[in-house]
Parts: structure tokens; C-alpha cells; sequence
């Protein structure tokens, strides 16, 4: 079996194709690689620029040229961080598609997860605890592992090319640009460390995966890994020149030169937020763990079985939904909330999808109970042979509708969610708390509500809710049930109500 994946990240897109016996074993048949950049500018124009949007389609075509010639039974194509929060990223999808290769967008918490599978297939994991880190271009994710197992994960929607646009430094770079820089990265890691789980193992082995951290372990000298101390020294050396110097002097490749004193400090405050002390780079990335998934899954990666799924769920929706005018209502609102906040909430098309299923089967319960119905409801899931599905999506699904209302997902009250992988138990409060959102927003079962948007306004987001007539039980309602979204949001949200 011929498996080709293509890795559509925010600074590089990466090629891969493999020869898989029955049992696993891969022969490496082509490998490609081209820096296109398409978060260069994202975080302050919103949008892929004209130039990587050209580059990015160019490259796309070649690799998708390659694959035919090797006459892949497989072709997975997913991207990352730059594709789930441009503006104008549903072109670029739709281009790529017309090329013959359709992307898949996947969230920050499948980017972690694809790590792992990357990794634990890479080498063995050591008993004491390790942190699994990839820095990309506009996403860094971050696995705890303790004798193989994942302990907790975190996406943080900032990469060295995002980060070099938010921190913009001159050139050369000036004393005062790093100080700016180190102390945005401390507020970045200070909000990141309420979203974790209190005790978690402290590493002192960081394993790094390709892009950046590979760049800087070949140019500490030290190819393959690096100190802390090594990369504390070779990150003086980046800020004290300016691009030229970097690629002249340093022997930095001409598109990393702009970035990579950003990416230096990145990862030196990563270090130092783990505690680690060393990190050894792995030549693995999200590409190799999609060839592993598929592995998995006899050759396929993702579902192609969507039309069944809905079908499936709407099967069950009819038996049991006692009022599906107001299902279908939470499941709109629910696709326009997604939208509003996946910028902040790092997520991808497979947890659209399970968020907009959930909705549709978030009542289901009451056909047993009004009491508990969102327990019920999960337990129906459960039992009811959902079509389509991996048992860990039916489970997600599951969960979501069990959160929809109640206290938060915690996995020391809830046994069902600690038992989830730490990144799914990420999604599944986000999904939650949109849910939670969306439900309230048909208090009264009209559906008034018609329209709701999320505006980033700096330092707090506006909240805008369209609709007919009168609002405020559905804006009451929002202020309480809606209450776990804006913390995640993690900026103060102010709601506006307007006529639609």
C-alpha cells in the first residue's frame, strides 16, 4: 500500500510519501519540502498574503503531480494554524481542492495528537517524564508524557512567524525589542498555565519535533540536541545582528533569517516554563503521524462516510428529539459561534462537524427525562449504533451533549472525561462551551436569535447578537450558560444586541 501525506503548515508545507507492508513496516519513497510562509501577516492583515497564496497553490500542484506519478492507494492532506484562522482560507481550500488536493483542516489538540502517534512510533518513550514540543509557524503544541502515556496537551495559537509579526522587532533588533518580546511570551505562558491540570510531572527532556527546533539544534552545534545553556548562547548571537548577519555569519537559511531571534527566545521560554533542561529533535512531524493513523485505520485517514454520519444522527434525532425546531435552531447558532471563535479556539473541520451533530442531538434525553437530561442524553449516544463513526468520535459526541449544561467537564468529578485523551478532553470543553452558548441563545424555544458575530477588539471582544424583537431572556441566559465560553476566551466579552 502507497500512503502520501501532505502537511499544509504555517510556515512550510511538507511531503511525504510511503510503501507499507501489511504489518506497518514503511519504505520511504519521496520526501519534499518548500518554506511558502502562508502565516507571514495573518496576525495583523487577517489573510494569507497574495504572494504565499500563489507560492502555497504552486507548491500544491507540484506534490500533488508527485503523488500521482507514485499511484498512491491513500492521499491525506490536512492543514494547520494558518488555514484555520485566515480570513480568506476557504479560497485557498477551494483552489487546492480544483488541484486535486483536498485539505482537511484540523484543530490544534489532532496536531498534538498526530505528534504523539509520530513519536511513539519514532523511538521509546523513557519511564520519567518527557514534554513533546513542535514550534510551527503560527501554532506550538505541547504534550506531557510519563512512561508512554500522555499525561495532559496544549495548542497554543502562537508560532515563530505569528509571533515575529505580533512582536515586530527592527533590523537589527534593538534591547528594548527583546525585552517586549520576553514579556509577551510571559503573559502567553501565564494564561496557558490555567488551562492545565494543577500537578503535572516536570520534565527535565524536552523531544522536539522538525521545523524550528531543528534549525536551532544544527545551528547550536549540536545537530540532533541542544541545552538550554547552548541555545541561551546562540540566541545572543541572533539578536545582536540583523537578517544579514543571521544568514551571512550564522548560516541561517535567507527565509528563516527574518524570524528565527524570535524563535530562539520562543523556545527559551518554553524551557524555562518546563523546567527542561535539554531538548533532542526527532526528523518527525504531523505528516508521519498521518500515515500512522491511516495505518490504523486499514489505509484511511478520514471518515468518507459524512453523508452516513448525518444520515445516522438524524435517524436518531427523529425518535427521540421532542423539539427539533429547537435543535435545529441551537445547531445554527452553534455553526455560527464555531466560525466566531475557531481563530481563538485553534479548531478544525472534524470538530465543526461533531459540534453541529451534537447540537442537533443535545435534547435528546428529555425522551427519557427532563430531570438529567443531558446525562441521558450522552447514555442514548452511546447506545444508540450511531452509523459512520469511530468509537472515540461517538464518545466525543457523547460527552459534548453530556456538558451542554451542568457543571464543567473536570476529570476529577467526571469519570467518562478523565478517561478521554488529554487532547480530546481540550475539544470537548470548547465544543461544550460553544454548545452551552448556542442553547441559551433559544431560552424561550422561538428562535428570535438570527445572527451572532465575534469581533476581536484588542484587549476585549464584542459579542453581537441579531435577532427579532425582544432579546433579553436569550441575552440573561447567555450571561449565565455562556459563562464558560468567555472564560475560555479568556479576554472580557462584551454582548451587543441588535435588530436583525
Amino acid at each position: 500500500m502507497r500512503i502520501a501525506a501532505i502537511d499544509v503548515g504555517s510556515n512550510s508545507i511538507h511531503l511525504v510519501v510511503v510503501e507499507a507492508d501489511a504489518v506497518g513496516n514503511q519504505r520511504v519513497l519521496a520526501r519534499e519540502k518548500a518554506m511558502v510562509r502562508l502565516a507571514r501577516g495573518t496576525a495583523t492583515s487577517g489573510e494569507i498574503s497574495p504572494e504565499a497564496f500563489q507560492t502555497g497553490l504552486e507548491t500544491l500542484a507540484l506534490m500533488g503531480e508527485i503523488v500521482r506519478g507514485f499511484h498512491c492507494e491513500t492521499v491525506l492532506a490536512c492543514g494547520t494554524a494558518a488555514l484555520r484562522e485566515a480570513r480568506n482560507a476557504p479560497r485557498f481550500l477551494a483552489e487546492a481542492a480544483r488541484l486535486g488536493v483536498p485539505i482537511r483542516v484540523i484543530s490544534g489538540e489532532e496536531e498534538a495528537r498526530l505528534i504523539f502517534q509520530a513519536v511513539s512510533h519514532a523511538i521509546p518513550f523513557p519511564e520519567e517524564p518527557v514534554a513533546l514540543l513542535d514550534i510551527g509557524g503560527g501554532s506550538t503544541e505541547i504534550t506531557w508524557v510519563q512512561g508512554g502515556r500522555a499525561q495532559a496537551s496544549l495548542s497554543l495559537p502562537w508560532g515563530v512567524q505569528r509571533l515575529a509579526d505580533k512582536v515586530a522587532t527592527a533590523n537589527p533588533p534593538a534591547p528594548a525589542d527583546l525585552q517586549r518580546a520576553e514579556r509577551f511570551f510571559r503573559k502567553v505562558l501565564r494564561k496557558a498555565r490555567k488551562r492545565l491540570p494543577k500537578e503535572l510531572p516536570a520534565p527535565k527532556l524536552v523531544l522536539g519535533t522538525a521545523g524550528t527546533l531543528l534549525d536551532l539544534s544544527k545551528a547550536c552545534g549540536a545537530e540532533g540536541s541542544f541545552t538550554r545553556i547552548q541555545l541561551k548562547r546562540f540566541q545572543r548571537r541572533l539578536w545582536r545582528g540583523d537578517a544579514q548577519f543571521r544568514m551571512e555569519k550564522l548560516g541561517v537559511e535567507p527565509k528563516r533569517a527574518e524570524v528565527l531571534h524570535v524563535g530562539a527566545s520562543w523556545a527559551g521560554a518554553l524551557l524555562r516554563w518546563l523546567g527542561a533542561e535539554q531538548v533532542r529533535v526527532l526528523p518527525v512531524g504531523v505528516r508521519e503521524g498521518m500515515i500512522w493513523e491511516a495505518l490504523r485505520h486499514g489505509g484511511s485517514y478520514i471518515p468518507p462516510l459524512a453523508d452516513r454520519r448525518r444520515a445516522s444522527v438524524e435517524a436518531l434525532a427523529e425518535r427521540l428529539d421532542p423539539d427539533p425546531g429547537h435543535s435545529l435552531q441551537v445547531q445554527r447558532l452553534c455553526e455560527q459561534l464555531f466560525d466566531a471563535v475557531q481563530p481563538q479556539f485553534e479548531l478544525g473541520e472534524p470538530e465543526r462537524e461533531w459540534l453541529s451533530l451534537a447540537a442537533r442531538l443535545h435534547d435528546i434525553g428529555f425522551s427519557v427525562s427532563e430531570k438529567a437530561h443531558h446525562k441521558h442524553g450522552a447514555y442514548l449516544i452511546r447506545n444508540g449504533g450511531l452509523q459512520g463513526f469511530w468509537p472515540q468520535e461517538a464518545e466525543i459526541l457523547a460527552q459534548v451533549v453530556r456538558h451542554h449544561r451542568g457543571k464543567d467537564p473536570s476529570p476529577k468529578r467526571h469519570q467518562e472525561f478523565r478517561l478521554l485523551a488529554p487532547w480530546h478532553r481540550q475539544v470537548v470543553v470548547k465544543l461544550a462551551a460553544i454548545l452551552r452558548a448556542a442553547d441559551a441563545l433559544d431560552r424561550r424555544r422561538r428562535q428570535v436569535v438570527r445572527r451572532v458575530e465575534l469581533r476581536d477588539e484588542g484587549e476585549y471582544f464584542t459579542l453581537s447578537v441579531e435577532g427579532l424583537g425582544d432579546l433579553r431572556a436569550e441575552l440573561e441566559a447567555l450571561q449565565d450558560k455562556g459563562d464558560l465560553l468567555f472564560r475560555l476566551l479568556d479576554r472580557p466579552v462584551e454582548i451587543r444586541a441588535g435588530m436583525a
